[in-house]
């Protein structure tokens, strides 16, 4: 029994199509109005430059192209004179000449002679029999009857190609350079008010044998006087109320003065060496610029946090990187060195939302300033103790070169009895690949030098020594010396990957020294987190050095939960000093459950802790109870934010920080008079979507309102706006791209016109006799009411034109007078008005008509 023929629907269409060419072919040959080929559109792939329409003539059994088209498709140069098409491919040595009346080709001084059949001259073009493309000038090219396709494969980098290769490196070279190309700039603004966030937060804590505790936060951001204005009130029951618990601070910022970037007043970053152990509250003048410019290297840092909590490192509070906490808390991460660095700080987040309020400030050691460039921060306040002592510092920072940077100032404080005023030089400089210098000398106090170096494979050594003046007292230690070495590795197997270091430090005093030793693991082992940390501390005062070790895991077991042991054990008295177990699994959701247990030997200390934790949009909650057999507590917090769009008049909830963070409402309409700008009548537009994603990013009701929140302030953020996703195809979105220049505690309006277009489409038809046909390759001029040139058309095979993108007014159609008097031909009529009118989905105006024929 005989299978039946099956094919797929794709093989049918093609089949049909092809067996449309050949009954198209063979009218045309059995009509003597009809031309002996035939003119058709077809798909021409590329590779590495992608596909195009291309006009090709059939005749017989061949392929005919037409010469001057592809040579501008590939953009081969090339020059017409009557009846010679001549220039050159590539290079000005390798010339080329049609000519189309002998016929023959002239290739690097060779010539090829053709016959009247390997050439077809039209009305509408010149074409060559396609196989010579490939003989004569290395453009092998291949048609395809069945699925009526062209494709073009050649070694030559061609001109299209390598301008397309040396644009596609620029690009790379401006994204590294962080230059971009935008159709729209939103600038900056500085309004004199603007309303914006409102940041809060409740903890209650009951303890027994202790008072009760209630605290309150609540942070207001604001934009006031141009700049941005951040009030944090901070309240404990427990704590009388005052000033140096509060935070208040106003900042501006101008990116574009590099003679004062910022100016901020009240709490300052002060950046002190003397020992300050309250608030600085006063001005800072600086030209040091937000954007971060990026120089070489990178410098080890690593501290402690909760376990699994993710830690965000920011510089002029933008971020730069981030990692997570492994399961004893330990994070570490290469924070990339900048050009001018100024404040760094640390935010740290919980695996369900929660969020530490509080930043840890940190100091980078190096500070690099590009080649002949000074950078300023001045400083002067007082300090919020019980004294009010009065505090100023002055740092200037010259670039030698890219790899050197100097710089010196004074600082003063005036409750130093051993100086108040404290001058000191310091230094910046790459000595090596991976090898990085820092040296500071304050005279009276101390005199500092780290070295570092890292390996290309990551292997990093770490030497710093701190020498004290004996009498200073700007310091609030009597250290003589500060020694310490650390060495960091990367350690990688088959079964685990883990981050290690070997650290020493000695602490030199008059009458005594302290040497403390720790060596840790931190990574995963077979899948699972861990971290091994052992510690030892040596006095010259003890007879046996104090030796003990941590242990952590997570455990990610069955049914979502995660199993946290750790475990803590002293080799100098050989006994166990702590024992944690923690389970938690996700729930509700949005919700999470942890039960834990510790077992403190040295205390004899037993508690059990039950906690609960749940992220609503508007706020993230928790309650714990922890029950010991010497203490218990319960403790509840709620914290969350809010955040007035008042463009639209919308208060956004978040459970997330508000303050200090800046948002954008994006909001498209219907420009029906394409002036730019949203009149009353104009509607808005649904469904908008980006290419790219920043932050959170939200809808109103209707969708006609796009906002994006949580974003990074004082940063050219890069808008990509997708026209695709509007639901009309007469929508168009003149300036997708759009760099908006971000700012903190409130949404900045973006209005998007979209532009309602109109379609005209016609017909061209070539008369011949009493016959008529559609005349293909016919150049259409669209014409404006002031008499420029809104569009020019070309018609396909069969006649047919169409254009969509006219903007609502009058136009007039006409056909190409240069190309009527080549082709010795006459249109009727001459010209066509019409009119595209205002409609929200998109005029059409499609009867336009013209009828070629030969001129007398």
């Amino acid at each position: 029994m005989l299978s039946p023929f099956r094919l797929s629907l794709s093989e049918v269409l093609k089949l049909w199509l092809t067996l449309m060419l050949f009954l198209s072919l063979g009218t045309a040959f059995a009509q003597e109005d009809y031309p002996d080929y035939d003119e058709l559109s077809v798909e021409m792939n590329i590779p590495r430059l992608g596909t195009y329409e291309i006009p090709i003539a059939i005749k017989g059994e061949d392929a005919f192209l037409p010469v001057t088209t592809l040579f501008e498709i590939l953009n081969i140069k090339h020059e017409i004179d009557r009846d010679i098409l001549s220039g050159f491919i590539i290079h000005p040595d390798s010339t080329y000449t049609i000519n189309w009346e002998q016929p023959q080709i002239t290739y690097k001084g060779e010539s090829f002679s053709l016959s009247k059949n390997d050439i077809l001259i039209t009305p509408s073009g010149r074409y060559l029999k396609s196989n010579y493309f490939g003989s004569i000038f290395g453009l092998d090219t291949q048609f395809s009857f069945r699925s009526l396709s062209l494709k073009l494969e050649t070694d030559k980098e061609l001109p299209v190609m390598k301008e397309m290769r040396l644009q596609k490196m620029r690009e790379n070279l401006d994204r590294v350079k962080g230059v971009v190309v935008p159709d729209t700039l939103i600038p900056a603004r500085y309004p004199f008010f603007k309303p914006g966030t409102l940041d809060w937060g409740v903890v209650t804590t009951q303890q027994t044998n202790f008072e009760n505790d209630n605290r309150l936060t609540l942070g207001l951001g604001t934009m006031f006087l141009g700049g941005e204005t951040n009030l944090m009130l901070n309240y404990s029951s427990r704590l009388p109320f005052s000033s140096r618990n509060q935070f208040y601070q106003w900042r501006y910022v101008n990116t574009d003065n590099k003679y004062l970037s910022q100016v901020t007043a009240g709490r300052i970053f002060s950046r002190a060496t003397s020992s300050l152990f309250a608030p600085v509250s006063g001005v800072q003048f600086t030209n040091s610029p937000l954007q971060n410019r990026r120089s070489f290297g990178t410098y080890l840092l690593s501290d402690y946090t909760e376990p699994r909590w993710t830690v965000e490192l920011y510089v002029n509070n933008v971020l730069v990187s981030f990692t997570e906490a492994d399961a004893s808390g330990f994070y570490s991460f290469e924070v990339p060195l900048m050009y001018g660095n100024t404040a760094v700080s640390l935010r740290f987040y919980g695996p369900w939302g929660e969020e530490r309020s509080e930043d840890r400030v940190i100091n980078i050691p190096y500070n690099f300033v590009p080649k002949n460039e000074l950078e300023y921060t001045l400083s002067a306040g007082v300090v919020e103790s019980d004294d009010w002592n009065r505090f100023s510092r002055l740092n200037l920072n010259y670039g030698l070169n890219n790899a050197i940077t100097i710089g010196g100032g004074v600082e003063y404080l005036s409750e130093v009895e051993s100086g108040e005023v404290m001058p000191f030089v310091n230094s910046s400089a790459r000595i090596a690949s991976g090898l990085l210098f820092s040296g500071e000398y304050m005279y009276g106090v101390k005199g500092e030098a780290l070295l570092s170096y890292q390996s290309p494979r990551n292997f990093q050594v770490d030497l710093n020594y701190i020498n004290y003046n004996e009498d200073q007292t700007a310091v609030n230690f009597n250290y003589l010396e500060e020694r310490k070495l650390s060495f960091s590795t990367p350690i990688r197997t088959k079964h685990f990957s883990l981050f290690s270091r070997f650290s020493v430090n000695q602490i030199i005093m008059p009458t005594t020294e302290f040497t403390t030793a720790q060596l840790l693991l931190s990574g995963a082992v077979f899948g699972v987190s861990t971290n091994f940390t052992s510690y030892g501390l040596y006095n010259d005062r003890m007879k046996e050095p104090t030796i003990y070790s941590s242990l952590s895991q997570t455990y990610r077991m069955p049914y979502k939960f995660l199993l946290s042991p750790q475990l803590q054990y002293d080799f100098s008295r050989d006994r166990f000093n702590n024992l944690i177990v923690e389970l938690e699994r996700p729930m509700f959701k949005q919700g999470f459950l942890n039960l834990a247990y510790e077992n403190n030997f040295l205390r004899n200390a037993h508690i059990f802790e039950v906690g609960l934790r749940y992220a609503f949009n508007f706020a993230q909650t928790s309650a714990t109870s922890r029950i010991g057999n010497r203490n218990s507590s319960f403790v509840q917090s709620a914290r969350g934010s809010l955040m007035l769009d008042d463009n639209t008049g919308y208060i956004a909830a978040s459970n997330r920080t508000a303050m200090s963070r800046a948002a954008v409402s994006i909001i498209p309409f219907l420009d029906f008079n394409q002036n730019g700008i949203k009149d009353p009548m104009e509607p808005g537009v649904a469904g908008l979507e980006l290419k790219n994603r920043s932050g959170r990013v939200s809808y109103n009701d209707d969708e006609t309102v796009l906002r994006i929140t949580e974003l990074q302030p004082y940063i050219d953020l890069m808008i990509e706006l997708d026209p695709l996703s509007l639901d009309n195809i007469a929508w168009k979105i003149p300036n997708p791209k759009i760099l908006v220049k971000t700012q903190p505690n409130h949404f900045k309006e973006i209005y998007v016109p979209v532009q309602v277009m109109g379609e005209v489409g016609g017909m061209v038809y070539f008369k011949n006799g009493n016959s008529l046909r559609g005349q293909g390759r016919i150049l259409i001029s669209i014409i404006d009411a002031n008499g420029n040139k809104a569009a020019e058309l070309l018609s396909e095979g069969d006649g047919y034109f169409s254009y969509l993108g006219l903007a609502p007014g009058k136009y007039t159609a006409e056909i190409d007078a240069q190309q009527l008097e080549t082709l010795n031909y006459k249109a009727a009529p001459d010209k066509i008005d019409f009119e595209i009118e205002v409609d929200e989905y998109g005029d059409i105006e499609d009867t336009l008509e013209f009828i070629l024929s030969p001129a007398e």
